[in-house]
């Protein structure tokens, strides 16, 4: 007897959705990553964004994209909030860059809790020297147009972290330690370490023998001056002779490695809401003072002029906003003009450096974000995951499967 032929339906999703947006989103990040690879333009004038951006997991990484000139450097994240590892941020002079500075994050150690490594930017905004916390022996010097960086020896096991930066671009503020430099290790998160005084050209060190217990310096605009927060207190130094001026001042506030103003008389220094403008005589310290109301912590990080200094303070409370604002040192006027607002995670910006001798040409304007291509570790998972989700929502398709009977 002949057998009976039947059918039955059978069904199957297409992997063809799936796989073809998988595809498309890895040829658009690749295409993205190949233009942002070709270096930023200088711009005329540099902006700085009226909102600075929240922290983000798809910034791309500097060496792969990277910009000409950046307008400030900072820490975005601090290892504390929901969601976030600690970046190193550059901040491009067209006001829209952002991107992270690996050559910061690549030398992070683990007793800063994830935080990347210290690191200066050069008053012109084109290099950044980053420090070596866990007994490296030196620092590296990156060179944002086009990523190069090399490494300066300082010593042989010591520990290093740049401070300060002179306005020639040459001399570098350094604090080195035969143990590793991380705040954490203080109660009052201080650093102490010894204070010398780095050439980047010659790679020759000028140790200052009484200064060996520094948690902060300042080097003046002209290179002759320092202003150094000790365990003793303030005190100032000729950079050349090593010579301390035996007057102190309370240490209290944040100390800036731009605290000068741009003729080298007096530094600024913020606590809580008293704004401190020290003026350095022959006779000592003249201290005048500033109330800034509402400000509850923060620290002066630069001045557009002889009389405006630039103030990065941030909110009370657990919301880690911050603003930036212009303080007018003779009437005590405060113009908030820039702010900054996390997403949620909650990462806060920290240690904001920026490029001294672009502050005066600042130009506040709105600004897009501009991320560049997405690191390719974060992209080849999404595409995976967003090709699992397209295969799960396409319909089944039914076809018949003959069986014999």
């Amino acid at each position: 007897m002949p057998i009976a032929a039947s059918h039955q339906r059978t069904s199957r999703r297409s992997l063809i959705p799936a796989f073809t947006v998988a595809v498309v989103l890895i040829v658009i990040v690749f295409i993205q990553a190949a233009v942002s690879s070709v270096p930023r333009s200088s711009v005329a004038v540099p902006v700085f964004p009226r909102q600075v951006a929240p922290y983000s997991w798809w910034t791309a990484m500097h060496s792969s994209s990277s910009v000409d000139v950046a307008t400030m450097v900072y820490q975005n994240g601090a290892g504390v909030e929901f969601g976030d590892v600690p970046q190193a941020v550059v901040l491009g002079a067209d006001g829209t860059a952002y991107r992270r500075l690996d050559a910061a994050e690549s030398l992070k150690i683990w007793e800063d809790q994830g935080d990347p490594a210290a690191s200066v930017l050069s008053a012109d905004g084109k290099f950044v020297v980053v420090g070596k916390a866990a007994r490296g022996g030196g620092v590296d010097v990156t060179r944002l147009r086009d990523n190069h960086r090399r490494s300066i020896l300082v010593g042989d096991g010591l520990s290093t972290i740049p401070v300060s930066i002179g306005a020639d671009g040459r001399l570098v503020l350094i604090l080195t330690s035969e143990s590793s430099l991380s705040p954490p290790h203080d109660l009052n998160f201080r650093l102490h370490g010894a204070l010398s005084l780095l050439d980047l050209k010659t790679g020759t060190v000028r140790e200052y023998a009484d200064l060996t217990d520094v948690n902060a310096a300042a080097l003046s605009p002209d290179g002759t001056s320092i202003v150094a927060d000790t365990a003793a207190g303030l005190v100032v130094v000729d950079a050349v002779t090593g010579n301390v001026t035996d007057t102190r001042l309370s240490p209290a506030g944040e100390l800036d490695g731009d605290a000068w103003s741009p003729d080298g008389r007096r530094f600024a220094l913020l606590s809580g809401e008293i704004l401190r403008i020290v003026t350095v005589t022959a006779a000592g310290f003249v201290e005048e003072k500033v109330t800034l109301p509402g400000v509850v912590s923060g620290s002066a990080i630069g001045w557009r002029d002889a009389s405006t200094v630039l103030v990065h303070t941030r909110a009370a409370g657990d919301s880690n906003e911050s603003k930036f604002s212009w303080v007018d040192v003779e009437s005590g006027a405060r113009k908030p003009f820039a702010s900054y607002a996390p997403d949620f995670t909650g990462a806060s910006l920290i240690a904001p450096d920026v490029a001294r001798d672009l502050l005066p040409l600042w130009r506040v304007d709105d600004r897009q974000a501009d991320r560049g291509a997405p690191p390719v570790l974060l992209t080849i998972p999404l595409a995976v995951l967003l090709g699992l989700v397209v295969w799960v929502a396409t319909p089944r398709r039914r076809k018949p499967r003959r069986t014999r009977g």
